[in-house]
């Protein structure tokens, strides 16, 4: 016998079938079908109305579950089932067998959305119990595109199959083999079934309800309707009539009775009643219906977590009486999952969660991709950077700082012998630290390097399936992931967070099944590690983990269309905007609504498509909107998350029209709704420092530590270090040397960064700017050391110069490279360009030293530790600061009894001699140096009295020219030459000039001077030059300048105050610190320091300010 129960929602047809359920009790054995998504909420159902009896009587079963129960009964139950993975990767195999025979899919796309939806629409054909043979029949009757589309789905559904039943396997669905089994078995004989829930039946299932029908007592549908011929329950009334058919086939009578629900009570009502009806207005007020207008979608999530909150504290609700729904769950899952976290709100969502986004997905893929893919360093250290891989975060850290540094991939992670290049990259002195540091490296790196040299032994190159499973599931077991999953998942229980510890603990079996998987449909197949590791990716997409509920006191969470459509007290329906609510029709899949409607003419009957499929969107609306009993909450977001702005959805509208006192509540400036969690109160408190939130905070105790840290960060200050933190940071004596000095000069917050925290950017060991200068220093050091013992270089011819050279450069090479043929293709012809460029670079030294009566006196002189000179001492506010570093070169002329001196520094980079910079406290070492060597350098020297005569930086790298490309000899000469002169200051002295260079007043060269005859035919000399006079006064401007920075570092000043030319050329245009600093202009101490251009007259009258006229000095 068929009894149908037709009504609309909140008529009762469930709770009409739990009392009946429970009228039956022992007098006959029942079963209550639903859809999958409801059988958690069904069985609960059962168990309240039935009481302790439930189990003796009444099961709640899914049609895969009641499959399940007959195979049991009938055989067939334990055989390997192909889940999704399975059947996706053997689809996946037809397809690219086929692909030579298809017509619209010869170039299948591989993609996992592709493969899904042909899957979907393959299982959507055995659903409905379309033979492949039918549809290829029906296909060749079918015009055009169409046609072929159709054509080609039943070639791949056929071969499909074959597949599936090849060796004897019994690969039918579950549903099928239920077909098959369900009258045999006696399963359902004499008992009386209820279906609950269903919207629509597929063939497959109307097949089962009609062997139902014959051998049960009793079938008992419920449908929503309410008997008319409403377009809204037209979908309802479609599958009446197709029961009524599966009963006149049975041979049973049929019975139907329409529940009323009566006229509407209150506002729900209502809106339950006319909705899809006419404009029937319900003018009293009511509190029942909200609508909330946020900002964002987390805006909206706040607003929703703090209404739930108030009605749980204030109202007598509980968690369990609400529920959260949306129609785009994906985007709404995770901001709901954050806030209700954040707010203290238990949830469970009636969604499985994909696989993928765990940490053994990553763990498998990164290190088959790895194995794979030549041991790159991304995919390496997606499977290390899981926590699962046999490393600590530490460890991982600094095998992966290693890593990046030099480069690792390929052999050199396989191969058994350790690592051995400097941790800190090229050029560096090793120290004890150092070693140590690369001993962890290598226990680190021996951690991996088994398991994943066993794991590529294994899978690389071609061999079959099986094999590389069985090496990859060695490698799992190698690193012992059962056992850490099994220590994860403890450690989340006793947490409490027992919903990701009952994922987590499922991820090991799904892992196997996996496997097994693989094994069933491609043991013997042969395939290269590349492919194995992509079809491994495929696979995993079809997999997901679920739990139910761990307490029944949590706020349900679900997707729309996934609802169990029970009566909930409360309901949120969020995400209400235009396009989203209703969703907007697909294409259909694979198969286009034409080529739908071309079957359905032909009478082959898929699920519902266009407006049938629409007609169900309205349907799941109309039913979400009837399920609260209390209150109704709809609410939206303004804008996306790019910002863009969002409309409403039509029922918004359309509830105002129901119920005109409803109006849209949009949030405040202030979101005050907030206040309702402590954390969010905390945030309000935060924004409005002594206000009525923190005073009230203030009285009730709880947070003093948390509201005196907000208290703090409202100054926006960085605060000050104290002296004692002070003194462990850069020590009891501040050392300084170059880079320190113009560090500190440049930004205090970046010099706390480096020089006190000690923090570094990871980069690669390249040979760029640093590792060159090294170089270019290191050979040009070594080459005039051993030109001055052989006389100088006036004395050498170049030949000889350039013997010397190559000898420095094959030491450095030895010292500094040895693996240097071992080295990429690009990075030996760069270095080989580099070496030409020290032979010119020499070239032009010489040449320079060959027009100048100065000469080389000494090379690298240091000053400090190890130096030939001490450091350069100031003592000021209490602390001693020391200079300490090396000049390159220093050149001496020896006239009238005094020695002049030059320092000269090696530039392979952009830098020049700047007056702004100067005036600015900027590249001030030159200048220290000079005076320096002229307050202590006699004793070097010879006892003379030493004179200053300047500093020039020397261009020791060769730049590209930017000239036209018919540029002559002569316009490249020139523009050689150029490149090629000397930035710097020297002493304004006609015979130290010429000294310096022969032709200085004539045409020069070299010197950063420029000459030219007066009206009168006298010489007139400019440019970067100062009288002794001047020089003395520079020194002391130099002295106040180092002073100043002991008075900076010594207040522990850490502001973020950086110079800058422009917005596009500051301190922080490459700051490698400023993810952590966060600089805002005017924000507390954070400030910019602009350098402004500077001529000479002006430097000249900063430098008698900053020193006074009584700090004159004659030099």
């Amino acid at each position: 016998m068929l009894r149908i129960l037709l009504g609309r929602a909140r008529t009762g047809k469930s709770a009409r079938v739990l009392e009946e359920i429970r009228a039956l009790g022992d007098s006959s054995q029942q079963i209550l079908l639903v859809p999958e998504h409801a059988s958690h909420v069904a069985e609960v159902d059962v168990c309240r109305a039935c009481g302790v009896t439930a189990s003796r009587h009444a099961e709640v079963l899914t049609f895969k579950l009641l499959a399940s129960r007959v195979l049991t009964l009938t055989g067939g139950a334990a055989e390997v089932t192909l889940d999704n993975g399975g059947k996706l990767l053997l689809l996946q195999r037809v397809l690219v067998s086929l692909a030579p025979s298809l017509r619209v899919y010869r170039r299948p796309s591989q993609r996992a959305v592709f493969l899904e939806s042909l899957l979907a629409l393959i299982e959507e054909l055995q659903a409905y119990a379309v033979a492949p043979e039918v549809l290829a029949e029906k296909a060749e009757t079918v015009a055009g595109e169409s046609g072929e589309r159709l054509r080609d789905v039943a070639l791949l559904y056929g071969a499909y199959l074959a597949k599936l039943h090849e060796g004897g396997r019994d690969a039918r669905d579950r549903l099928e083999k239920l077909e098959e089994n369900l009258a045999t078995s006696g399963y359902a004989d004499n008992k009386d079934i209820f279906l609950d829930g269903f919207s629509y039946f597929t063939g497959r299932e109307r097949n089962i309800l009609r062997i139902l029908l014959k051998r049960a007592k009793c079938v008992t549908v419920t449908l929503l309707g309410d008997g008319s011929d409403s377009e809204l329950f037209a979908e309802g009334l479609r599958v009446r009539e197709q029961l009524y058919a599966l009963a006149r086939d049975a041979g049973v009578p049929c019975t139907e009775e329409v529940l009323r629900g009566g006229a509407p009570r209150d506002a729900l009502g209502h809106v339950e009643k006319h909705f899809f009806g006419g404009n029937v207005r319900w003018d009293e007020p009511t509190e029942q219906l909200r609508l909330y207008e946020a900002s964002t979608a987390y805006d909206e999530a706040e607003r929703i977590a703090a209404e739930i909150l108030r009605l749980v504290r204030c109202e007598g609700y509980r968690f369990r009486d609400i529920t959260v729904t949306s129609r785009d769950m994906d985007a709404a899952e995770p901001v709901l999952r954050t806030v209700f976290a954040r707010c203290g709100i238990p949830l469970y969502c009636a969604r499985r969660s994909d696989i993928l986004r765990r940490g053994v997905p990553a763990l498998l893929l990164g290190a088959l991709d790895a194995v794979s893919g030549g041991f790159e360093y991304e995919d390496v250290f997606r499977c290390l950077k899981t926590g699962l891989a046999g490393l600590s975060a530490e460890e991982c850290d600094l095998l992966e700082n290693y890593v990046i540094k030099w480069d690792i991939r390929g052999a050199m992670w396989t191969r058994d012998v350790p690592w051995t290049a400097h941790p800190e990259g090229y050029g560096v002195p090793w120290r004890t630290e150092h070693e140590e540091m690369l001993a962890r490296v290598n226990a680190a790196r021996e951690k991996v390097r088994a398991p994943l040299s066993h794991l590529y032994e294994g899978v690389r190159g071609m061999g079959d399936v099986e094999g590389k499973v069985t090496t990859l599931y060695n490698y799992l077991t190698e690193i012992a992931l059962p056992e850490e999953l099994q220590r994860q998942t403890e450690t989340l229980w006793q947490r409490g967070e027992t919903q990701r510890a009952e994922e987590l603990a499922q991820l090991w079996n799904v892992l196997c099944g996996v496997l097994d998987q693989f094994v069933e449909m491609l043991g013997g197949t042969e395939l290269d590690a590349e492919e194995f590791a992509r079809l491994m990716r495929l696979v995993l997409t079809q997999y997901s983990v679920g739990t139910i509920p761990v307490s029944l006191d949590r706020v349900s969470l679900a997707e729309m269309t996934r609802n169990d459509r029970h009566a909930v007290r409360v309901l949120f329906l969020m995400g209400a905007n235009d396009h989203v609510l209703p969703a907007v029709g697909g294409s259909g899949g694979i198969l286009k609504d034409e080529d739908r409607a071309a079957l359905e003419a032909l009478d082959v009957r898929l699920a519902p498509y266009g407006m049938a499929q629409f007609r169900l969107e309205l349907q799941n609306l109309y039913a979400a909107l009837a399920q609260p009993t209390d209150r109704l909450y709809l609410s939206y977001p303004r804008f996306d998350n790019a910002g863009a702005e969002l409309r409403p959805s039509f029922v918004v509208g359309r509830v105002q029209t129901l119920c005109p006192s409803v109006k849209v509540e949009t949030e405040d400036a202030d979101k005050a709704y907030r206040l309702t969690t402590e954390s969010g109160a905390l945030d309000y408190a935060g924004e409005h420092v002594g206000g009525e939130a923190w005073r009230y905070l203030e009285w009730r105790g709880g947070c003093a530590e948390a509201l005196a840290a907000m208290r703090d960060a409202s100054h926006y200050t960085r605060g000050r270090l104290s002296r004692e933190a002070v003194h462990t940071l850069y020590g009891r004596s501040i050392t300084l040397s170059a880079s320190r000095m113009d560090k500190a000069r440049s930004c205090h917050f970046a010099y706390f960064m480096q020089y006190g925290l000690r923090a570094k950017e990871r980069t690669a060991a390249g040979f760029d700017a640093p590792q060159v200068g090294t170089f270019v220093h290191d050979v040009m050091e070594h080459t005039l050391r051993a030109a001055s013992e052989r006389g100088g270089l006036k004395a050498l011819e170049r030949p000889a110069l350039h013997a010397l050279v190559r000898q420095a450069i094959g030491a450095y090479i030895e010292k500094n490279l040895p693996d240097l043929d071992g080295k990429n293709a690009r990075f030996r012809y760069l270095f080989r360009r580099l070496c030409e460029s020290v032979y010119r670079i020499m070239d032009s030294a010489v040449e320079e030293l060959s027009n100048s009566d100065f000469e080389p006196l000494a090379f690298e002189l240091g000053f400090g530790a190890d130096g030939q000179l001490p450091a350069v001492t100031i003592r000021e506010a209490g602390e001693e600061l020391r200079v300490v570093g090396k000049v390159d070169r220093v050149d001496g002329w020896l006239k009238d009894g005094k020695l002049y001196l030059r320092v000269v520094d090696y530039k392979t980079g952009a830098k020049r001699f700047d007056l702004a910079e100067l005036r600015y406290g900027l590249g001030l070492q030159m200048l220290l140096y000079l005076f320096t060597l002229r307050d202590e350098g006699g004793k070097l020297f010879g006892g003379y009295p030493i004179e200053p005569a300047g500093v020039l930086y020397l261009p020791a790298r060769e730049k590209l020219l930017n000239l036209p490309r018919n540029a002559s000899e002569e316009e490249i000469e020139r523009a050689m030459h150029k490149e090629l002169q000397r930035s710097g200051m020297v002493l304004n002295d006609p015979a130290v000039l010429r000294a310096m260079e022969h032709s200085a007043l004539e045409a020069p060269c070299y010197l950063p001077v420029r000459v030219k005859k007066n009206k009168d035919g006298e010489t007139e000399i400019s440019g970067s030059i100062a009288t002794s006079a001047q020089l003395g006064k520079l020194g002391l401007y130099v002295e106040e300048q180092l002073r100043r920075m002991v008075r900076e570092l010594a207040s522990g000043n850490i502001d973020a105050d950086p110079w800058a030319r422009s917005e596009q050329d500051s301190a922080c245009t490459y700051c490698e610190f400023a993810p952590a600093c966060h600089f805002e202009n005017g924000r507390g101490g954070d400030h910019i320091e602009y350098i402004r251009a500077t001529g000479a007259e002006q430097l000249w009258e900063h430098v008698d300010r900053t020193i006074g006229e009584g700090g004159k000095r004659d030099g």
